[in-house]
């Protein structure tokens, strides 16, 4: 017990903790970085995959099917290591963004399609006889409705950026798990060191998981949510 003791105590102590607070820094960076990503080609491909775009929802369902049948770290990989190839090179900053924001953004994409569904079909048909368009209809009415609905599970894919980006040090990123590694490396103290990453994970995506349940209920007060499609 003495030597676990002396294990913690060591890990936080010097530039240890330091070290842990720039690299939780940089995992929130990168997690709400990737998650606007998310968020913008997610409703853009939950748009035209509902709105049965010619050509633009084929592709959007092919993209979905393929990235959700990717490993994260693959698509990290290709996007790193794979792009210099074709001439394009990124840094370990942009190329995690990247990577981790169009992997979420399949899975946002089923959260937006999702929020679509569950507002009532006559809240488009209304936009419409106002002589709204179609794409009108749905940027200006229907998509506010839409995402009060898809907010909580929306935060639930922000949690999982953030455990997602852990494998951001495959591009030499020097986050959360990655500063671990290198402590790891500097003390010979594996256990202690996981075990407070362990705990901070934990902590952060406690925290996160709570505000989110907090948004839900406030979110679904008086909001009665039918099954119909919209659109």
């Amino acid at each position: 017990m003495n030597e676990l003791l002396t294990g913690f105590r060591t890990v936080l102590s010097g530039e240890y903790p330091r070290l842990l607070l720039s690299g939780l820094g940089l995992t929130l960076a990168v997690s709400v970085c990737a998650l606007l990503v998310s968020v913008v080609a997610g409703t853009l491909l939950g748009a035209v995959r509902v709105l049965r775009v010619p050509l633009l929802g084929a592709l959007g369902n092919a993209y979905v099917e393929v990235v959700r049948g990717i490993p994260l770290i693959v698509l990290l990989s290709v996007v790193y290591y794979g792009l210099p190839a074709l001439g394009v090179t990124l840094e370990g900053f942009p190329a995690a963004v990247l990577a981790l924001g169009l992997y979420s953004a399949a899975y946002t994409s089923e959260i937006v399609r999702g929020g679509l569904g569950s507002v009532p079909e006559g809240q488009a048909q209304a936009a419409r006889s106002l002589g709204l368009t179609r794409v009108q209809a749905l940027r200006f009415v229907v998509l506010p409705q839409a995402w009060r609905v898809a907010l909580p599970a929306l935060g639930n894919e922000f949690i999982s950026l953030i455990l997602g980006s852990s494998l951001a040090s495959a591009v030499t990123l020097q986050e959360l798990f990655s500063q671990g590694r290198y402590i790891t490396n500097a003390t010979y103290r594996q256990f202690e060191v996981y075990a407070v990453l362990a705990l901070v994970y934990f902590l952060l995506t406690f925290a996160l998981t709570r505000l989110v349940r907090l948004l839900e209920r406030r979110l679904s007060r008086g909001v009665t949510l039918p099954d119909r499609r919209v659109i």
